[in-house]
């Protein structure tokens, strides 16, 4: 039963994770529309600004070339970029972050493209703040730093190394373009410190949701214990059920409905406070014998089981361990007592809900206690048919 409960801990965890998981999805989604957006919008802007400088006494080449090498290119080279992310987005064999991370980067190349080709508008640098704060919501400092880096590295390679367009003024030739050039390092080095404080506050505050969300798990586990026996309660076994009814995977069920024979005449003899010891002691047993089974305190004397895919030989193999250890257990001072456990057991099928497979086990424990200590296992009509005894 602990390695049901921790089963149970790490699929709740891995809920949470589930759920972080999807929102970067979704934020990876806006991110990739976001670039296609970029390539829509500059595309949009290159043809007006293109038909103007045309009509214009601006253009100091032909026509051709000036489409060539201002439009042409440029939405070549931004559209094969998107090609590439979109084909990686659709990818089922990348994960989640190569996708993220080639997202991101392809982001910052199509800021280098357009500001390369437009280098003439000094406002193009800061294109490049807009690939680093889509980073942030990732909460990963690695990608923001990497992305970062690799801007501040085209700034750099497009100003000192390319000269796409024939009128551009290198930058140790004018003192203007030169502290242009700077500045725009030191904003973006600014801008990248303040994307890292943003990611800081940003994880903490995802670190205290999952926390908070980890507390009211545990509280939830706890609630659904049984607080004598340390197994779980019925509320648990109902919640169990109904997710069983709602499994639409191939996984198999089969419940078990126990009665402990005797106890109340063990309460009679003993006392009340016997009686509590002895549930305690078989709640342990059931802990010990059940592995990754759900044992539940059914109510009073009577306990139940959820088996999912064990076969019935292993269930029955487990009941009769059970069995063997209610045979050797002692209270105190007390001995042997003569209190045995009778078991009733149902396979679920998909035409059952949880009321029918109850039904169904507790007619073959009715079965079963007629012997007592008996394991009995239930078959369509059984009370009128008989018991079939394990």
């Amino acid at each position: 039963m602990h390695r049901f409960r921790r089963v149970m801990e790490k699929s709740k965890n891995a809920e949470i994770q589930k759920e972080y998981n999807q929102i970067h999805k979704s934020w990876l989604d806006l991110h990739f529309k976001t670039s296609a957006a970029l390539f829509l919008l500059s595309l949009a802007v290159e043809a007006i600004l293109g038909f103007m400088i045309c009509n214009s006494d601006l253009l100091n080449t032909t026509i051709p070339i000036f489409i060539l090498k201002f439009f042409i290119a440029p939405a070549s080279a931004n559209l094969l970029l998107i090609l590439i992310s979109f084909n990686v987005m659709k990818s089922k064999r990348l994960s989640q972050e190569i996708k993220i991370y080639t997202v991101s980067i392809v982001f910052v190349i199509m800021c280098f493209v357009l500001f390369t080709v437009h280098i003439a508008f000094p406002s193009l640098y800061f294109f490049f703040a807009i690939p680093i704060v889509m980073t942030t919501v990732y909460a990963d400092y690695r990608l923001t730093s990497i992305t970062s880096g690799v801007c501040l590295v085209s700034v750099a390679v497009s100003q000192l190394l390319i000269k796409w367009d024939v009128d551009k003024v290198d930058i140790f030739d004018s003192f203007n373009h030169l502290g242009d050039f700077i500045i725009s390092i030191v904003i973006l080095l600014a801008f990248s410190a303040a994307c890292m404080v943003v990611i800081r506050f940003e994880r903490a505050k995802n670190e205290a949701s999952v926390l908070k969300e980890m507390d009211r798990n545990q509280l939830r586990l706890k609630l659904q214990m049984d607080e004598l026996t340390g197994i779980f309660n019925r509320k648990a076994l109902h919640n169990a059920l109904q997710d069983m009814e709602e499994d639409e995977t191939e996984t198999t069920y089969i419940f078990v409905m126990i009665d402990l024979d005797h106890f109340k005449a063990l309460n009679d003899h003993y006392g009340h406070l016997m009686g509590d010891q002895c549930l305690i002691e078989f709640g342990t047993i059931l802990n010990e014998c059940c592995g990754d089974a759900m044992p539940c305190r059914y109510g009073g004397d009577e306990f139940s089981i959820l088996f999912s895919n064990y076969n019935m030989d292993k269930v029955i193999a487990t009941c009769r361990r059970i069995q063997k250890n209610m045979e050797a257990l002692r209270v105190g001072d007390y001995g042997e007592l003569p209190v045995t456990a009778s078991f009733g057991i149902a396979e679920y099928v998909k035409e059952m809900d949880m009321a029918q497979l109850i039904i169904c086990a507790d007619q073959a424990l009715y079965e079963a206690k007629v012997s007592k200590n008996a394991i009995s296992i239930y078959q369509r009509g059984m009370r009128q048919m008989g018991k079939k005894q394990a």
